[in-house]
């Protein structure tokens, strides 16, 4: 072995620095797997010397590499005995994603350490750039909700520049259709990509504990995805619906920026993690989700309910850009919208009012008006 290339990060950063004629972990452990099970028949015939079994040769591979899906894909005795499967093979360089904790041990423990090279994927820092940006920009993305943008600015200014290594954790709570969700995904663009979401209203049963916990190696985790993200903004949506004893796997995450479970141990420094909730006030807050895991927030948010003025605003953004899709030029009907738009309670109740309103007259187009 001449490189070992440990790589810490998302498929699509790994992918730049693989060879493309690589050779990966589930084509070879499914072929040495099949050389394994071939058996040879030797014969001892009297007065004939005793046949000698031929020594298998190692196949050659000249790079090697194991994507950090593939871990779910192989038999579990190829993690545990990493080692002895890699020597079954003449491997000229190993490029290995996120390894679990025992592969990453038998390397080192192995190898010289001259040859192992570990990388961990840059992830764009909150800028002082990105604050004026946001700060312009955000009442573009998000109407009506102008005292927690303020807020929220204020919560990430601590990652200005690295003056923070510590994530910043926010709760931000308030009705659904508000703005919440978006909130996350626009300092997930302005950071570099894409979000990484998780839906913990899925977390309610026990079946779960395996996927926040770890689990066997063939089975997904929440490590494995924190591992693989492709920016540094996480959002926890609905993390009030989780089942409260898996808070406990987030305590050292939100204080240190460290995230451990059996097979996987994720640092996560210098992140934006979002955390939203449909509560209504504080002490909603305080009793239902506990004080251990509410005095570990840095900033709790609330989303205002939206006044007249921003559904209106949020009704004609979303006239505007359906109506050309819907071929409809109707300002009398624009009109009404907006005065439904105002009984509507969020931006998600108001933008369905535009799209059944708009399919019913399309509709009507279609099949006339005493069809529909």
């Amino acid at each position: 072995m001449k490189k070992i290339e440990i790589f810490v990060g998302s498929d699509s950063a790994f992918e730049k620095i693989v060879p493309k004629s690589a050779r990966n972990l589930s084509e070879m452990a499914a072929k040495l797997d099949d050389g394994n099970k071939k058996m040879d028949v030797f014969v001892n015939i009297p007065g004939q010397p005793e046949p000698k079994p031929k020594k298998k040769k190692k196949p050659r591979v000249q790079d090697f590499v194991i994507h950090a899906d593939e871990y779910c894909s192989v038999q579990e005795h190829v993690i545990i005995n990493f080692i002895n499967f890699i020597f079954q093979m003449s491997i000229t360089n190993m490029y290995i994603q996120n390894p679990p904790k025992n592969i990453r041990e038998q390397i080192y423990r192995t190898f010289d350490k001259s040859i192992i090279h570990e990388t961990q994927q840059p992830y764009l820092e909150v800028s002082k750039e990105m604050i004026q940006t946001f700060n312009s920009q955000y009442s573009e993305r998000v109407i009506g909700q102008e005292r927690a943008k303020k807020k929220l600015l204020q919560a990430i200014y601590p990652l200005v520049d690295g003056k923070q290594s510590k994530p910043v954790v926010i709760l931000l709570y308030g009705d659904s259709g508000l703005g919440k969700t978006e909130s996350a995904q626009y300092m997930a663009e302005l950071m570099g990509g894409k979000l990484l979401r998780k839906q913990f209203s899925m977390y309610q049963n026990n079946e779960s504990a395996n996927y926040i916990f770890g689990g066997r190696y063939n089975e997904k985790s929440f490590a494995q995805d924190l591992l693989a993200r492709e920016t540094n903004v996480l959002l926890f949506d609905e993390f009030d619906k989780a089942l409260s004893v898996f808070h406990s796997a987030f305590y050292q995450l939100f204080d240190e920026g460290i995230y451990e479970d059996h097979n996987y141990k994720v640092v996560v420094n210098k992140a934006i993690i979002v955390c939203t909730s449909n509560y209504k006030t504080i002490d909603e807050i305080k009793e239902h989700l506990g004080l251990p895991i509410y005095n570990r927030f840095d900033s709790i948010i609330k989303f205002d309910d939206l006044p007249d003025m921003a559904k209106e605003k949020i009704a004609e953004r979303e006239i505007e850009r359906l109506k050309k899709d819907y071929d409809i030029e109707d300002r009398e009907l624009f009109d009404k919208i907006k005065e439904g738009a105002v009984t509507q309670s969020n931006a998600r109740e108001i933008k369905h009012l535009i799209k059944e309103t708009f399919s019913l007259v399309a509709l009507k187009k279609i099949c006339g008006e005493t069809e529909i």
